[in-house]
């Protein structure tokens, strides 16, 4: 039994043991993972090579420790300085060290490792805290069993280098669990917030649904209302058969004359006038380009056989015309459209 106690491996810290009872909002990155688990591993190394000299400092184990220790502090050292491989490094340089330094008793006849079943179970069953309380509770019970016979001392706490590499082991599974808890928060956390996301984006794509079909009826409404408003601006009221009075209100620009025209074009079509009349007493700027515009009024409709005359004219605008050089040529003029409907049927000789 004294044999099979010559375990050699690393050590935790005491102090580190409350990394593993932080709460689980404050979990570790896996960052600060691997430096603690790299300084218990330094941490343990030089317990056992203090644990080893104090035994045999002959054994293969003492040096094996002191090149271990210094490459695990290289280790930790550029691992601080940003190489991501050295825990890759220290896996590989950690399984040789335990592989040529394990002892020959434990390497054939006897092994140990029933103790470590509890902490296995409480790593997939529990937590970090249940594999700590697994190992002290297991330890507790074996200390009992030894009795005062042998001093209540056991294979496993009778040597600093096994009760090293046991407390080395059980932190180890702590930590795992630790990574698996943070990566299934994390996962849960991420799921959490995608479904919140498609909520949101659910919900702006259904006030974006609503609001367009707002725009759509709105946009309808206007519409109406501008072809509402197209109408009123280009009257066209049946004086007498054949004959219509196109009054225009307020000014003349290049919108209102293509609605004009062509509203003014198909009434005169459809009612089959004779005679349009374009009273001009109520627009508000009779200038020369506004007189340009009435006469392509004028020209169209000639084109589909009608005649057109021009009333409306105020003393004051007449003398405004004449300062701006304006004319309507070839275009008669009368005062009111009954004077334009009396000449129009006088020129067709039509009783009145």
């Amino acid at each position: 039994m004294e044999r099979e106690a010559d375990e050699g491996n690393a050590f935790a810290h005491p102090m580190l043991l409350t990394i593993y009872l932080i709460p689980a909002r404050n979990l570790m990155t896996q960052r600060q993972v691997v430096i603690a688990l790299l300084a218990l591993q330094l941490i343990g190394t030089i317990l056992l090579v203090i644990g080893q000299a104090i035994r045999d400092i002959n054994d293969i184990i003492f040096p094996l420790g002191i090149i271990t220790t210094f490459i695990i502090a290289g280790l930790l050292w550029a691992y601080l300085r940003g190489w991501e491989q050295a825990g890759i490094v220290d896996v590989i340089i950690v399984t040789i060290a335990v592989g040529i330094g394990t002892p020959d008793s434990l390497v054939r006849p006897y092994q140990g490792l029933i103790v470590l079943t509890p902490m296995a179970l409480a790593q997939i069953l529990g937590g970090p805290r249940w594999i700590l309380i697994s190992m002290f509770g297991l330890l507790a019970i074996l200390t009992v069993r030894a009795g005062p016979e042998a001093g209540y001392i056991t294979a496993y706490t009778g040597d600093l280098r096994t009760i090293t590499i046991l407390v080395f082991i059980v932190l180890s599974m702590a930590l795992s669990r630790i990574i698996a808890d943070t990566a299934v928060r994390n996962a849960t956390t991420n799921a959490q917030r995608a479904e919140e996301a498609r909520a949101r984006a659910d919900a702006q794509a259904k006030t974006l649904e609503e609001q367009t079909r707002t725009l759509q009826e709105q946009n309808r409404r206007q519409q109406q209302l501008l072809d509402l408003v197209a109408q009123l601006e280009t009257p066209a009221i049946m004086l007498a058969e054949g004959a219509l009075l196109a009054p225009i209100v307020g000014p003349i620009d290049d919108r209102r004359a293509e609605s004009f025209v062509g509203r003014l074009l198909e009434v005169a079509s459809a009612q089959r006038a004779r005679l349009v009349v374009i009273d001009i007493a109520g627009a508000s700027n009779v200038d020369e380009r506004a007189a340009a515009l009435l006469g392509r009024a004028v020209q169209a409709l000639r084109l589909i056989g009608c005649q057109v005359a021009i009333s409306g004219i105020s003393a004051e605008l007449a003398h405004t015309l004449v300062t701006s050089g304006v004319s309507f040529d070839n275009v008669p003029t009368v005062r009111t459209p009954r004077e334009a409907i009396a000449l129009y049927q006088d020129l067709i000789g039509a009783p009145e």
